[in-house]
């Protein structure tokens, strides 16, 4: 078991937080680079996290996008990863570039300045997103070596899904550009996850479960009337598998400066529309008493990706889209009990 110290942003996240419980479960110690102070009980008192708060601490990043601003979070530190990056949702307001574009880039741009300053970081890893791999071609099949075109900035600014596409694609050519240029002492790695799906610990009530605070809110449309107006691509990947490869990507034994697409269901994926015969199958009698009321639909977008090169590289599978769904109607449900007590 290693003692060696890991820097993780983002760590209140869905993503980042579970990366926080798999870093710690493996015998890291963790520095959470947290926005405000009172996120530190929050993670402390975390039933996952609470056998480990001496493996814990805490350092407070207000903002990204200052110049310098993980300068003192990197001291001494062994590895990073970098998941703090601004997601679509209600909370952000227009100019979408100004609230998710520039704050992806810059957030992503000040970690790598830091590390390079610090000659005790041997790895980066960077959530970036699968998007950063898709083109709109369905005939197509997508890995680590497609790369997708960076879309309009008058269109990134107007829409918000459209400017994170844009800031996981600019995020991501910074971090190429900054390996070509600088030639840092560290390696970096890129984990591309697409829709994550699963429990987030941290979402305790039955209305945030469902909320936009997550992904999880894409794969709940069929289920409760919640799903987009338009088609979107049917690719998924478990929480857990997320936070596993993040995790198993600090190792020596794994070649940096590569990048790793996240996507269950083979290169056809998976429709949301099965979510509801999961749901039917896995909770019939939440179903009858009408707590899954399954009154949504949404079209499936065929897009075809290969994202076997990391079950292959850190040997594991993933946990297919009803392992995903039931994990996070299961926590729902879960909230629901609770609530009613």
């Amino acid at each position: 078991m290693t003692q060696e110290l890991v820097l993780i942003t983002g760590g209140t996240g869905f993503v980042g937080y579970a990366c926080v419980v798999r870093a710690l479960q493996q015998g890291y110690r963790v520095r959470l680079a947290i926005r405000n102070e009172s996120d530190a009980e929050k993670i402390k008192t975390a039933p996952s996290c609470r056998p480990h708060t001496g493996a814990i601490e805490f350092t407070v990043v207000k903002d990204i996008c200052q110049e310098g601003a993980f300068n003192d979070a990197m001291k001494d530190v062994s590895y990073v990863i970098h998941v703090a990056s601004p997601t679509p949702g209600p909370d952000k307001a227009e100019p979408f570039y100004d609230s998710i574009v520039k704050p992806a880039v810059s957030g992503t741009v000040n970690v790598l300045q830091a590390a390079a300053k610090v000659p005790s970081v041997k790895r980066v890893v960077i959530t970036s997103s699968l998007s950063v791999f898709l083109t709109d071609d369905p005939t197509r099949v997508h890995d680590e070596t497609t790369l997708a075109p960076v879309p309009d900035d008058s269109i990134a600014t107007k829409d918000d899904i459209i400017a994170y596409h844009t800031a996981k694609v600019l995020a991501y050519k910074s971090t190429q550009d900054f390996i070509r240029d600088r030639k840092p002492h560290f390696t970096i790695i890129n984990i591309m996850p697409s829709f994550v799906v699963g429990k987030h610990e941290l979402l305790t009530t039955p209305e945030d479960i469902i909320s936009h605070k997550t992904s999880n809110w894409v794969p709940l449309g069929p289920i409760f009337d919640e799903g987009l107006p338009f088609p979107m691509s049917g690719t998924t990947v478990h929480i857990e598998d997320v936070a596993n490869v993040h995790i198993a990507a600090l190792d020596p034994k794994i070649d940096g400066n590569q990048d790793f697409a996240l996507s269950a269901g083979g290169i056809e994926g998976m429709q949301w529309n099965d979510a509801k015969e999961i749901v039917k199958r896995r909770f019939p009698e939440a179903v009858d008493k009408g707590l899954l009321p399954l009154n949504g639909s949404m079209e499936t977008k065929l897009m075809k990706v290969d994202a076997s090169k990391a079950e292959r590289v850190f040997n594991f599978r993933y946990k297919d889209f009803e392992e995903q769904i039931v994990s996070v109607v299961g926590h729902y449900l879960d909230a629901v009990e609770r609530s009613n007590q």
